[in-house]
């Protein structure tokens, strides 16, 4: 970009000279025009340098915030049918981008598993009709080393035609693989105990029949075994005491509710939720549950029990199997919080990758209003210098007719006055007109500019004349002392052009426009007030969001008071607006005051 400013620098020197030789004449009106596009051009360098480092800046936050995540930004076109996912996703997937791109719908479905896709797809169709808000589908797919991957994907339509057909779909995937493993672990070791618990059933029936056996069985199972008479403990195995950790003898003779907090999770009262189940038992309805037992130190844990009526020598036990699943239920818990937490950690990501989203469309929108607004200054300043030539020339006929007017008898002539004085009012119009563009196209960054706030206004109302005359009534209540301050003369012509502008397109027919300005301490008030057709109340804080507007389609951006609030904050000053449907709106524009 450099080599390319002073080459042009370059041209534009050997242009001078060779003008200057051969065309004298003309040389003045051809440099007059080519300076302000030299300086039009170098303007709009520094501009395109600074938003490139933005852009670059919000694309790095972007990559990180997918990086952190494990997961892959999609972007699936439907009109070209290209899926471009980010290159963190191929990473996980054990591919470079460049193996699987240009990646279309035939490539992504040999990657993912075809039960996953057979369900997924429906889901996809009902999204695309509308019929569900967002696309969530959990599939597996192939790592290239042969592995199954699973993968959490979230979607959702953010563009569609004129007939509501999707035209741009984008979304996340992200790597679910550690939680899969994890599950599957819980179910294997929720398996392994049933059977367990199966085996420790057939145990107990065969012991019936067997009383050594029984015995053997008995004191070597690994879960508790308790024989219970009369809602007592009579009986209890090695692996109880353990379990309980507690003395040998210490749960004989007493109730298991005794052994129990007050209240069972599910905030019944141990003592009555025991009832219930020992009337069922004794009723010869095997009961099998989830509870937690108290040790004798206070210490909690879980346990599965099975209770089952048993009769031996002619008397009537309960036999209860207990099998500690604190374990159990501690990986429960943990996969529980670890899913919580993930869900979590997914809508950060997601609302971190829509913020960042958001932040490079805005950068991206502001390029582009810089460049209109630098296309703007140029062809402004090349009219106003147009202009400004056939108006000296104008001028000096004017002047010239004038004196020689005077020296004869026809400077009397009252028909002959009216037409000298018609031309006086046109000329002096265009050169007010010249003026205000030439101000309006300023390219200047600094902001210790000499701005005299009337004179700024006035320039803003001439170049917005064809737009207010013969519609709308312009009042002035300016400060009987000019109001001078220091900042940017383009800035605020764009500022005050663009907040008289939505004014007079708020009144829809004919209407008042009053312009108020005043000296309070050491800050400037500027007041816009119309009598049009207002803001609502629920949309007057949207006002400076960038893209929000209030006009019909295709009548604004959304970026007006987005920049004049931005150029207001430059100036360390303050924008604030006052709003009622069909009653007008008030801006208001403080400024500081310099201290004399």
């Amino acid at each position: 970009m450099d080599g390319l400013l002073f080459g042009s620098l370059l041209i534009l020197l050997l242009a001078y000279f060779a003008l200057l030789f051969f065309y004298i004449e003309e040389f003045e009106d051809i440099l007059g025009a080519l300076i302000p596009v030299l300086f039009a051009f170098v303007f709009y360098s520094i501009i395109q340098k600074q938003n490139a480092a933005k852009i670059e800046q919000n694309e790095e936050r972007l990559r990180l915030a997918i990086d952190a995540t494990r997961a892959g930004l999609w972007d699936l076109n439907f009109a070209t049918g290209r899926l471009i996912i980010s290159d963190a996703w191929f990473d996980i997937i054990g591919y470079h981008p460049s193996e699987l791109r240009p990646l279309n719908q035939a490539k992504w479905k040999k990657l993912v598993h075809p039960e996953d896709y057979a369900a997924a797809h429906p889901l996809f169709v009902q999204h695309l009709k509308g019929l569900n808000e967002l696309h969530e589908a959990t599939l597996r797919i192939q790592h290239k080393n042969g592995n199954w991957l699973w993968f959490q994907s979230r979607g959702k339509v953010i563009a569609q035609d004129q007939s509501n057909r999707a035209v741009r779909m984008t979304g996340t995937l992200i790597d679910l693989s550690k939680q899969k493993e994890l599950e599957i672990s819980l179910k294997n070791q929720l398996a392994e105990n049933q059977k367990l618990f199966d085996e420790n059933v057939t145990q107990t029936t065969q012991l019936a029949d067997n009383e050594e056996k029984y015995r053997v069985l008995y004191e070597s199972s690994l879960d508790a075994i308790i024989l219970i008479k009369d809602r007592c403990y009579a009986a209890c195995n090695p692996k109880s005491y353990e379990m309980f950790q507690c003395e040998p003898g210490y749960l004989i003779g007493r109730s298991p509710d005794k052994f129990s907090p007050e209240f069972q999770p599910d905030g019944q009262r141990s003592k009555d939720k025991s009832d219930v189940i020992f009337e069922k038992v004794y009723k010869g309805e095997p009961q099998i549950f989830e509870w937690v037992h108290q040790r004798p130190n206070g210490e909690l844990f879980d346990v599965s029990v099975r209770l089952n009526l048993v009769e031996l020598d002619n008397e009537q036990y309960i036999q209860t199997v207990l099998h500690d699943i604190t374990e159990k239920k501690k990986v429960a818990s943990e996969l529980e919080n670890y899913r919580e937490n993930l869900e979590i950690l997914v809508e950060q990501r997601t609302a971190e990758l829509t913020q960042a989203m958001n932040d490079l469309q805005n950068t991206q929108a502001q390029l582009i209003q810089s460049e209109k607004m630098a296309s703007l200054g140029i062809l402004t300043a090349g009219v106003a210098h147009e202009i400004n030539n056939p108006l000296n020339f104008i001028m000096g006929g004017y002047r010239g007719l004038e004196i020689y007017l005077n020296n004869t008898e026809l400077h009397t002539d009252p028909d002959l006055k009216k037409l000298m004085g018609s031309i006086k009012i046109g000329a002096d119009r265009a050169i007010k007109i010249v003026k205000g563009l030439n101000q309006f196209s300023r390219s200047k960054e600094s902001f210790d500019e000499k701005c005299d706030l009337h004179a700024i206004l006035e320039n803003s109302l001439t170049l917005l004349t064809n737009e207010l005359k013969d519609r709308v009534e312009i009042e002035r209540n300016f400060n009987e002392q000019p109001l001078i301050i220091l900042g940017n003369i383009g800035n605020l012509h764009q500022v005050f052009i663009n907040i008289i502008h939505n004014a007079s397109d708020a009144i829809a027919d004919t209407g008042k426009i009053i312009l108020n300005t005043r000296q309070e301490a050491d800050q400037v008030i500027i007041e816009c007030i119309d009598n049009g057709d207002g803001v609502s109340e629920e949309d007057l804080p949207q006002l400076t969001v960038p893209f929000f507007t209030t006009k019909e389609q295709g009548k604004g951006t959304g970026l007006g008071l987005s920049i004049s609030y931005g150029f207001i904050q430059k100036h360390n000053g303050t924008l604030a607006f006052e709003s009622k449907l069909h009653e007008g709106t008030k801006v208001t524009i403080t400024l500081p005051y310099p201290s004399k």
